[in-house]
């Protein structure tokens, strides 16, 4: 599982769907640590994102601020591993 990246350093979801990134949900906790095992287990690049207030469903759970943190939660992104020339992994019978 890939680190999350530092609130300062967290980009844009726009950047990262430009990049091959997929969106695929929140999560924190034991979920966060399945979820991302899986994806990797699968032969997926796993991404993790802090999570903002906008990326809850619920009205009445966001903070006052859109842009402002969930501690603990992390939304999850995938998208498929890379080989060296930036193409699938040649031994990927898959790919």
């Amino acid at each position: 599982m890939k680190t999350p990246a530092p609130i300062e350093n967290a980009r844009g979801e726009d950047a990262l769907l430009k990049q091959g990134w997929t969106k695929q949900f929140l999560a924190s906790g034991p979920r966060l640590q399945e979820a991302s095992a899986s994806y990797a287990s699968i032969g997926l690049e796993v991404h993790l994102e802090p999570a903002q207030a906008k990326d809850l469903a619920c009205s009445e759970c966001q903070p006052p601020q859109p842009s402002a943190t969930v501690e603990g939660w992390y939304v999850i992104y995938t998208r498929p591993r890379r080989g060296e020339a930036g193409g699938p992994p040649r031994d990927d019978e898959l790919w």
